[in-house]
């Protein structure tokens, strides 16, 4: 008789200056069954100092400041694939999951024979509305020749309408995501040289989709996140010269999403040529008024 041995579990957090929720997360995950490994990314706020004074067994990785997310993200997982981790949990600073949640997600994975799964994402403040269940990547109609990303449920949702089972997604994202290493070894790690603060969660989503590795939205799990230390929600009260300066941060620089260039990269990889500039015009077009409005 064959001993099922438990896989090993690491859960990883990168971090920048995001101490005070980090007080907050780190305890709501913390757990003797998992590795947990934060990359301090040249934090000044104290974010060594009170992880290591509160929760010494967290493993700490340290950057210069000039790593982002997705070189975080990247340095996280192959220091989990070092120490043999059979499935790593992404989590970000801002975003609370609880330890069942975890197992949870881990199971499912494995029972979809190591597909990736991620939580619902819902504000820590109001969670029985979505934020983000899930995505579906194809055209927006089957007669107009233009790809782009749609939710699957519009935020706002209620969580209580959503199905109960899990379901089929075309993309997932960092917060509350499980990563089988079988997968990583496979199709590689995310890739921080192109796409090093957004698109690489992306990325790695369209990537996984073209090796055929499934996807999955667990509804029972929950990723609660701080919605005003994230990209998530827009500021509908700002002025529209603030709203303005936004939209141009947002297009062209890398802190707020340098979307002229990450989809760009995103969609000559991805997409036939002859989708390619119309849906890439498409998607700026469309994330600017949302902006605006």
């Amino acid at each position: 008789m064959t001993l099922q041995l438990e896989p090993k579990i690491g859960v990883i957090i990168p971090s920048h200056n995001n101490l005070d929720v980090l007080k907050h997360s780190v305890p709501s995950i913390y757990d003797d069954a998992f590795m947990v490994v934060l990359f301090d990314d040249g934090s000044t706020d104290g974010t060594k100092e009170w992880v290591r004074n509160n929760y010494p067994k967290v493993h700490i990785l340290r950057g210069d400041g000039n790593f982002w997310w997705t070189g975080a993200v990247s340095r996280l997982i192959d220091y989990c694939l070092v120490n043999n981790c059979d499935y790593i949990i992404s989590l970000n600073a801002d975003v609370l999951i609880t330890p069942a949640s975890a197992q949870r997600l881990v199971s499912l994975s494995m029972d979809k024979s190591d597909a990736l799964v991620a939580s619902l994402v819902v504000d820590v403040f109001n969670p029985e509305r979505v934020l983000w269940a899930g995505s579906r990547f194809d055209k927006i109609h089957k007669l107009i020749p233009i790809y782009a990303s749609r939710y699957i449920y519009k935020a706002g949702s209620l969580v209580n309408n959503l199905p109960k089972v899990p379901y089929a997604v075309d993309e997932v994202h960092g917060r509350g995501v499980v990563l089988p290493a079988s997968v990583i070894r496979n199709i590689g790690n995310y890739d921080s040289k192109n796409f090093p603060q957004y698109g690489g969660d992306t990325e790695f989503s369209f990537r996984a989709s073209k090796n055929s590795i499934k996807m999955f939205i667990e509804p029972n799990c929950l990723a609660k996140v701080f919605v005003d230390n994230t990209s998530i929600g827009i500021n509908t009260d700002a002025s529209l010269s603030d709203r303005l300066c936004g939209i141009m941060d947002y297009l062209f620089k890398r802190k707020n999403g340098e979307a002229v260039i990450v989809w760009w990269r995103l969609y000559r990889r991805y997409l036939p040529s002859k989708f390619f500039l119309q849906s890439y015009i498409f998607v700026l077009i469309l994330n600017v008024y949302r902006r605006l409005r």
